[in-house]
């Protein structure tokens, strides 16, 4: 764990493209659990209907 002199990739992002990044990551999956469980949802309130 020792410090390095040279910027690793992280530290070569600005922390507005790392926000960014997160911000779209963390939508993506969002997306991709409300439509995994959307079906799942829809089927459900179709058996109880």
């Amino acid at each position: 764990m020792g410090y390095r002199n040279r910027p690793t990739a992280a530290s070569q992002f600005a922390p507005a493209d790392l926000l960014q990044g997160i911000l779209l990551v963390s939508s993506f999956g969002f997306w991709a659990v409300m439509l995994g469980l959307m079906p799942v949802l829809l089927f459900r309130v179709w058996l109880v209907g």
